[in-house]
């Protein structure tokens, strides 16, 4: 007796097949970005721990020159230049602030993207529908953890524009 397949049953297999390489394809690749993200935060944290390193060395030595005990007009010169080492420190320690931030949201973008590529590696049969709610579901979870963060500079949160005083130094 000759089985008589449905083509269009045939025809769905064969989509759904595709379908589900397509999914573990884009999920490959948003693992691929994930990874390059942590190398990229790790190397950043690496220099940033080099930087500060530096400035508590700059902060020892301006220190040492404030204490140097001297006559007229060599006192009002090293003074001089003893706070304009302070302001340009204080300058660089907000800037790295920034760069503290700017980690901590790639921290949260890595997070999304592994949450996204988990989700595309579950093999378990979804409808569109259920894709959809999945897919939402992750999204919420990415908006929450970024609404903890806060806006991102230059975003605005009801009060105006969010970015960090140039006189203030703020610590997270």
């Amino acid at each position: 007796m000759l089985e008589h397949s449905d083509p269009s049953a045939e025809s769905r297999d064969s989509q759904s097949t595709v379908l589900q390489e397509v999914i573990a394809e884009f999920g490959r690749h948003l693992d691929m970005l994930a990874e390059q993200l942590g190398a990229s935060l790790i190397e950043a944290d690496r220099e940033c721990v080099s930087v500060g390193e530096s400035f508590h060395e700059l902060s020892a030595a301006k220190r040492t020159i404030e204490g140097i005990v001297c006559d007229e007009p060599a006192r009002t010169v090293l003074r001089s230049s003893c706070k304009q080492i302070g302001d340009s420190l204080h300058t660089a320690v907000v800037a790295l602030q920034y760069h503290d931030r700017l980690a901590q949201r790639l921290t949260l973008v890595r997070a999304g993207l592994i949450r996204l590529q988990d989700l595309l590696q579950d093999h378990s049969p979804r409808s569109y529908g259920e894709w959809l709610h999945a897919l939402r579901e992750v999204e919420q979870t990415n908006r929450t953890e970024q609404k903890r963060l806060g806006p991102a500079v230059g975003q605005t949160n009801g009060s105006g524009p969010c970015a960090l005083s140039q006189s203030s130094v703020e610590l997270f």
